[in-house]
């Protein structure tokens, strides 16, 4: 269901997380923004996404790196105000590497 979902550009996944938390897109159709609770909670339920990484994009903002077991993947970014924005969504999440790399590999 995800590929289907996540066809072409990811424009399609991206509307559809935002049909289903009520987001509203913004100047671009590439643009999915609402509250991160509720994108977070959809990532869950829809994709069974959870959090993998997290990191500071400036004073005013931080990237987050969501994945599913079976490789889906999105990255949002979020603002002091609590709203998150879909920067990029996929599959073919791979975590060998760093699994390899915390084995001193």
């Amino acid at each position: 269901m995800r590929k289907a979902i996540r066809a072409g550009l990811g424009i399609t996944a991206l509307a559809s997380v935002a049909l289903f938390t009520g987001a509203e897109t913004g100047t671009t159709q590439s643009n999915v923004c609402a509250p991160r609770d509720d994108l977070v909670s959809q990532l869950g339920t829809q994709f069974n996404e959870s959090q993998k990484a997290v990191g500071l994009l400036d004073e005013q903002s931080v990237m987050e790196v969501f994945t599913s077991d079976r490789g889906t993947w999105t990255i949002l970014a979020t603002d002091i105000n609590g709203t998150s924005c879909i920067v990029a969504a996929g599959e073919g999440w791979d975590d060998t590497f760093a699994q390899l790399a915390g084995q001193g590999v």
